[in-house]
């Protein structure tokens, strides 16, 4: 054997030896490893799933619930809506009600106050009347009373020197 030592290649043949184990070794963990990383990415694509689906769950259920808040507004509205109706009807029936009552009331009043002034005016007139019988009285008793007419006879001649102080009877002489 010619040119090549055995303890030369045996030495290089274990350090390759050992080289391959080693190699081998960094092989397994990479192995290892990459078996940890392919279920760890499983674990997030799973994860990853399960939370779309829950988001579009939240979605769904989102919609849905906003479907039910515009369908409350909804009828909040029309119950609202009737409300307002049965409001304003009330209102104006109650307005209706009080002027129907003010009416009564001035129709009262005017006939309360109408009866008053008639009862006023009654009693004006009757004091009036009073008034003038005495005014009479009192101008009876100054005056003498007028000779009775005779048939025939105008004014003017029955009253012709009557009251002798007054001269004609139409002013002083």
């Amino acid at each position: 054997m010619r040119g090549l030592d055995a303890d030369k290649v045996y030495g290089y043949l274990d350090q390759l030896a050992d080289q391959v184990q080693a190699t081998e070794l960094e092989l397994r963990e990479a192995k290892a490893k990459n078996e940890r990383l392919q279920a760890e990415l499983q674990r997030g694509k799973a994860e990853l799933q399960r939370m779309r689906a829950e988001l579009d769950e939240h979605e769904q259920a989102g919609d849905r619930v906003n479907e039910q808040v515009i369908q409350m507004f909804s009828q909040a509205q029309l119950v609202v809506e009737e409300m307002v109706q049965d409001v304003s009807r009330d209102a104006r029936e109650r307005i209706g009600q009080a002027r129907a009552e003010e009416r009564k009331i001035v129709a009262a009043a005017m006939d309360t106050a109408g009866e008053q002034v008639r009862s006023y005016a009654r009693t004006a007139h009757a004091h009036m009347q009073e008034i003038v019988d005495s005014f009479a009285t009192e101008v009876d008793q100054i005056r003498p009373v007028p000779p009775a007419a005779e048939p025939g006879q105008t004014l003017a001649d029955r009253t012709k020197g009557w009251p002798p102080e007054f001269g004609s009877g139409l002013g002083p002489a």
